[in-house]
């Protein structure tokens, strides 16, 4: 429940900041830190692998959020860099909560 709504509110965000492209490392870092971050506070600090695959999908429906939004206004904003970043992203969050 946490990493989901978790990867909305990143994903909104992430939408919204998405036309300046030169941020999605810096934000894809940032939310991959959030969102592992969130969900470790959410179980008392507990770690393993379950949780990191769930701190790594978040990050994923996260930039899938921003570049298919639900409220319609996507333009299917897909870039090789954006992936990258999304891998970033995964690494950070499934580190913070191995």
């Amino acid at each position: 429940m946490t990493a989901t709504g978790m990867a909305f509110a990143c994903g909104a965000v992430w939408w919204a900041v998405m036309p300046f492209s030169y941020f999605n490392f810096l934000l894809a870092a940032g939310f991959g830190y959030a969102i592992g971050e969130v969900i470790s506070r959410s179980v008392n600090r507990k770690r393993g692998k379950g949780l990191a695959l769930i701190a790594g999908v978040a990050v994923v429906v996260a930039y899938l959020v921003s570049i298919f939004p639900p409220w319609g206004l996507g333009l299917g904003r897909f870039s090789l860099f954006g992936l990258l970043a999304v891998a970033l992203g995964i690494w950070i969050a499934v580190n913070r909560l191995r």
